[in-house]
């Protein structure tokens, strides 16, 4: 066979790649640039620098060198499709980004990255459908790619087709037995179904793979919660706690568990570990406060809601949900100008955030909570109907409304929403019949309820 000879700008461009495969990315940087010296038309040494680059979070010059090729090369797909990844994962740019990589597509580029990130295009966009379309021609370029097969899942969770869901987290599983994520999702979406044994079964068949995981554990105190077997679940939560004694989603955990088996002032110091661990974190704080008003100790839930107030700022979760929270209690302790300033600082709060994000379903819930506290229950109406057009899933929004029409005498239309609760969740049935109010609307037999 006849030796080839290659170029000066090809040898300088290879040993660029040597020092990829070596992770010394300066070294290959440099002999990029010889190549590109030696050749200023030395395609593959653009778009390996290009790719370099963007590695080492060079965007600036990952981002020349794209533009020089697509100048040099104007139907070369791949720098359509590097540009775009800039400018979806970088720059925050999405339409350009499908721009990019739609023209990228139409030059040749059918690979599953490409379709991959069209459909977190269209996630990011709130085009959940369109996303799904897209991972399943990402999954067809690829059927072995679990990572996408698991994305595609979780847009259809958010779809609330959980079936449809647990036939995908299965697909992962057939590739890959191993996979934790797929079996952790298909063991909540079970038992988001009321199928616990069937999930506890696939939490077991995990746990034979990989041993006892602190997610595995955890999956399970959820499961064993949703029995009322509260005990089992605290067991679970400990034993996550092993792997991670600082988890705040753990130690917030395992405070309502103990809080359900009326063990409240071991609740109490267990919220009063978050701030042990992490002394700038008030979900510790938050979570002991709202126990505090469960049991009536409104002095000191005032004094942890200021404490809160006072040491947040701008749009923390914790501070904004703070504001009607401390409101309602200062009502219930009977400090009533008080609370009315409070309700009244809330809201303007909340009307200054919801003109930055106006489809922020939270906010508008918090702020018809206030209107709802204060007495003004047509706006408070109004105001969950626009929630719920938001989310037809809310189930809170749902309650609210239903205790907002009761003072309304509005008692067939509280009922309905009591209704849709149970039919987006059964398990919420006995929450409800904990509320005696809640409990005869949904069960008189008398007409003028029905």
């Amino acid at each position: 066979m006849e030796h080839q000879e290659i170029s000066r700008a090809q040898e300088l461009n290879n040993r660029g790649l040597i020092f990829i495969e070596r992770n010394q990315g300066e070294e290959a940087l440099k002999y990029f640039n010889k190549a590109i010296q030696e050749d200023g038309n030395f395609k593959e040494a653009y778009l390996n620098k290009a790719d370099l680059c963007l590695a080492i979070n060079k965007l600036d010059e990952a981002m020349d060198c794209y533009n020089r090729v697509i100048v040099k090369y104007p139907n070369e797909s791949m720098a359509y499709f590097g540009k775009a990844n800039i400018l979806f994962f970088y720059k925050d740019n999405i339409k350009g980004a499908i721009e990019l990589y739609n023209k990228a597509i139409y030059l040749g580029e059918k690979s599953e990255g490409v379709y991959c990130n069209l459909g977190l295009c269209m996630e990011a966009l709130g085009e959940l459908e369109e996303a799904i379309k897209w991972f399943d021609r990402a999954i067809i370029a690829n059927s072995q790619n679990t990572r996408i097969m698991n994305k595609r899942a979780a847009l259809l969770v958010k779809l609330r087709r959980f079936d449809e869901a647990i036939e995908c987290y299965d697909k992962v599983l057939k590739i890959e037995v191993d996979n934790e994520e797929a079996y952790h999702f298909k063991a909540v979406l079970l038992g988001e179904l009321g199928k616990i044994e069937e999930a506890l079964e696939t939490i077991a068949a995990a746990e034979a793979l990989l041993g006892e995981q602190m997610t595995l554990d955890y999956d399970k105190a959820i499961l064993f919660e949703k029995q009322k077997n509260f005990e089992k679940a605290l067991e679970c939560v400990d034993k996550s706690l092993v792997f991670d004694e600082a988890n705040v989603l753990l130690i917030l955990k395992k405070g309502q568990l103990l809080t359900y088996l009326k063990k409240t002032d071991e609740a109490k110091l267990v919220y009063d570990q978050i701030s042990e661990f992490h002394p700038n974190n008030m979900e510790g704080k938050f979570a002991k406060a709202n126990l505090c008003m469960l049991l009536g100790e409104y002095e000191d839930t005032e004094n942890l809601f200021k404490e809160i107030i006072y040491k947040l700022e701008d749009e923390d979760p914790i501070l904004i949900n703070s504001y009607y929270y401390r409101a309602l209690n200062l009502k219930r302790l009977g400090r009533l100008e008080e609370a009315e300033t409070a309700y009244r600082e809330a809201i303007k709060k909340y009307n200054f955030l919801i003109i930055k994000y106006p489809y922020d379903d939270k906010l508008n819930f918090l702020k018809a909570n206030c209107l709802r506290d204060t007495g003004d229950y047509e706006k408070a109406e109004e105001l969950y109907e626009y929630i719920i057009d938001l989310d037809g899933n809310f189930v809170d929004a749902y309650l609210m409304r239903a205790r907002n029409r009761i003072s309304l005498n509005r008692y067939k239309e509280a009922r309905e929403d009591l209704n849709e609760v149970i039919k987006i969740n059964p398990a919420y049935r006995d929450l409800i019949e904990l509320d005696e109010q809640f409990k005869e609307i949904l069960n008189t037999k008398d007409e003028n309820y029905r």
